[in-house]
């Protein structure tokens, strides 16, 4: 947690003092005999070393999924398995499952939903998936014709240093302009180098200004 002068509260790292002082408060206290607190201290290696395995091999074996899936283009199963991936979506990475929902949604012709999803994800997201996140929003918002908005999140991903998603913010940019029809000579003659080159819903939209 953080609060508002951004003091950043770990509530974790006080897990295992509390843990302690409850123990003492237990022996000491109450009389509690040793068989208890040994059961007690049993959430020690089951929160700090079983279920971050757990996690960790289940987000894994989704990725795997997800990756190989969404490549064939097998949408709605994706959308099956994560509902029920109860356990990730309870405990996983928040921001990620989101991201690969709203994807679901976006390739699914869902944009409504896949926008409302990547905005979430963006309340949850760390610093290094924000610019992963605002992409992909920014794509949902063109698909939906709200194109100063992506507009707007494209070129401040495009202000921001470095990113692997500058040549594809060149090429959505471009295909801005011809929806509005202002620099339509340029942004079609930028369509056109990169239409060859071009994968996926990226070369769906350029076939569908040009042709």
């Amino acid at each position: 947690m953080a609060d508002d002068d951004g003091f950043e509260v770990n509530w974790k790292r006080g897990l295992i003092p509390l843990s302690l002082l409850v123990l003492f408060v237990l022996r000491f206290g109450f009389g509690a005999p040793m068989w208890v607190l040994l059961v007690l201290t049993l959430w020690v290696p089951i929160y700090y070393i079983v279920y971050p395995w757990l996690l960790k091999r289940r987000w894994r074996d989704f990725e795997q999924s997800f990756a190989v899936g969404f490549q064939q283009g097998n949408h709605q199963e994706l959308l099956e398995e994560y509902q029920s991936r109860w356990f990730l979506r309870k405990f996983g990475p928040r921001a990620q499952m989101l991201d690969k929902l709203g994807l679901l949604y976006s390739a699914s012709g869902k944009y409504r939903e896949a926008e409302e999803v990547f905005e979430r994800a963006l309340d949850h997201a760390e610093a290094e998936e924000r610019q992963k996140l605002c992409f992909n929003l920014a794509n949902v918002k063109y698909e939906l014709g709200k194109y100063d908005d992506a507009e707007e999140i494209y070129r401040s991903l495009k202000g921001s240093g470095a990113n692997p998603y500058r040549h594809n913010i060149d090429t959505q940019l471009a295909l801005i302009d011809l929806q509005r029809g202002t620099n339509t000579d340029e942004a079609r003659k930028h369509l056109q180098s990169v239409r060859d080159r071009a994968t996926g819903q990226v070369k769906e939209r350029i076939e569908r200004v040009l042709d």
